[in-house]
């Protein structure tokens, strides 16, 4: 089976990162790769994507934030291996190096330096590629104050702890406790890109229970950090998804071992469960009342989004014709022999 994620988020304050715990587990072992822009990183690692999934293993592929046809990681399960982009933004470290990760340098095909003329191209390219990203955050915290200005105050206290306890006994329902300890990782339940919103729900397609909080009245996030708490300690195998807006509140929680979640936003395939959360606050008038502030907020912060992704996919224009700068200098015959040596050094 083939999943995919986010490890990084596009975020209000900038470039959110979630590649700290990825293949850090016991006996993992990591292949940081490195190489500058057009020297085949997301390449190489999806050629050995490829032949995993072939012979059959389970693969996991970390999707880019900025650009989601592009990989910044892969992970195989039962090998312990996983390869990373260990470039800007999310640049990686070994722990302790030729223990658990080592490097993949594909800079080594590069013939540099480059010729002046490409160099001073290709500088001018890099600045304007990080303006572009440097204007992309700042019109999504635009966007983030204007939801808070226009969202109504927060149903008190009261309403907010029994939400959380309807889903802290949902999760006791489905996930009686266990000898053991639970385990938690972390990862974004989409990203704000050169596409626009992404949301892969690759992560969704073995649940056979799927329960979507309702959120109309802004109580599901809280709620479901306290059914990841509840369920992490009921000795649970938890993925926590976080948001793409702000890389920090709970958009939803899988339960992979029960093939189970909890989210906000309902996939779009697949049946589901729907959790009422909205009939905490109050009357049927009170409540519509806060749906239709909540919607009006949320329509602002949309708009802010999408002119941010615009501005994406105008740096995702300019680093593919950066990447064009390095590719006269790349041997790309040695690339492939390299290729090959790893996935006969792998199966």
């Amino acid at each position: 089976m083939e999943v995919s994620y986010f490890l990084g988020a596009n975020t209000a304050a900038g470039f959110r990162s979630l590649y700290g715990g990825f293949c850090r587990g016991a006996g993992d072992y990591l292949r940081i790769v490195k190489g500058g822009p057009g020297t085949g990183k997301s390449g190489f690692m999806r050629a050995v994507g490829r032949e995993a999934a072939r012979r059959g293993y389970d693969v996991e592929l970390v999707r880019c934030s900025g650009d989601p046809g592009s990989l910044d990681g892969l992970y195989i399960p039962v090998l312990g291996l996983g390869w990373v982009d260990g470039t800007a933004p999310h640049v990686a470290e070994p722990g302790v190096f030729g223990a658990d990760s080592d490097y993949v340098n594909l800079g080594e095909f590069c013939r540099t330096p480059l010729c002046p003329a490409d160099a001073a191209r290709a500088a001018a390219l890099n600045a304007a590629y990080k303006e572009r990203y440097g204007r992309a955050y700042a019109l999504l915290a635009a966007g983030e104050k204007l939801e808070t200005a226009l969202t109504p105050p927060p149903c008190g206290g009261n309403e907010a702890e029994r939400a959380e306890a309807v889903l802290r006994a949902l999760v006791d329902r489905i996930a009686p406790p266990r000898d053991r300890e639970g385990t938690l990782s972390r990862r974004f339940g989409g990203a704000v890109s050169c596409e626009g919103l992404v949301r892969d729900e690759s992560l969704f397609a073995s649940c056979r229970l799927l329960y979507v909080c309702e959120d109309g009245c802004g109580l599901a996030s809280r709620a479901l950090a306290a059914a990841a708490d509840e369920a992490f300690l009921c000795g649970q195998r938890v993925i926590e998804l976080l948001s793409p807006f702000d890389g920090g509140t709970t958009d939803g929680v899988l339960l992979p071992e029960l093939s189970a979640a909890f989210v906000r936003t309902a996939p779009q395939q697949g049946s589901h469960k729907k959790v009422a959360l909205d009939r905490l606050c109050g009357s049927l008038d009170e409540i519509k009342e806060r749906r239709r502030a909540l919607r009006a907020a949320r329509r602002e912060r949309a708009r802010c989004t999408e002119a941010a992704c615009a501005v994406l996919a105008e740096a995702k224009v300019l680093h593919d014709e950066l990447e064009r700068v390095y590719r006269p200098y790349m041997d790309f015959p040695s690339l492939d022999e390299r290729i090959a040596k790893e996935l006969a050094r792998i199966f």
